[in-house]
């Protein structure tokens, strides 16, 4: 009698316990799987030849998708997931803006070619990714100014590719 009292005691303490330990959902990936296509097209678009002409609707619809998913994320895995969309988010913003200023300031004889002129608005992002600058001197007003190569843009793109393969990791393995 005592004995099955025990065993009575036992398993009801390993279903209480157990009733507790359910695993946290993973990730629905019906959910995902607009921001899936955008995350691969956006991977086509930075393995391009010049992946400074793409197109700002991929950008768009990096943007929209991260910021409506962010409500919607139902466990720690989907949250997870939206926090790497919005790393992927970034990094592309900063590459893009690094293609426009590289861009605009190619027509500019004061710029070498091959450099990127460093505004106000790109030191951060300079300071971030660790690019090396060069000093230059505009001699009419003598006033110093910095330049990154333009093949740093390179390192913001491989940073990109490397958030798509976590991205993808993630959906494919929780």
């Amino acid at each position: 009698m005592r004995q099955s009292g025990i065993v009575i005691i036992l398993l009801s303490a390993i279903a209480l316990f157990g009733s507790g330990c359910q695993s946290e959902p993973g990730i629905d990936k019906e959910k995902f799987s607009e921001m899936n296509r955008t995350v691969r097209d956006l991977k086509t678009s930075i393995t391009s030849s010049n992946p400074c002409d793409a197109q700002d609707t991929l950008l768009q619809r990096l943007a929209s998708g991260t910021a409506a998913l962010k409500e919607k994320a139902a466990s720690k895995a989907e949250s997870d997931l939206v926090e790497a969309y919005a790393r992927l988010l970034t990094t592309y913003q900063d590459g893009l803006l690094f293609c426009q200023y590289r861009h605009q300031l190619s027509q500019f004889q004061f710029v070498p070619k091959g450099r990127i002129y460093v505004f106000q608005e790109l030191d951060p992002l300079v300071q971030k990714y660790g690019f090396s600058t060069k000093s230059h001197l505009y001699k009419p007003t003598g006033v110093y100014w910095k330049s990154i190569e333009g093949e740093s843009i390179k390192v913001i793109w491989e940073s990109a590719e490397f958030q798509i393969k976590i991205i993808e990791n993630m959906v494919n393995y929780y």
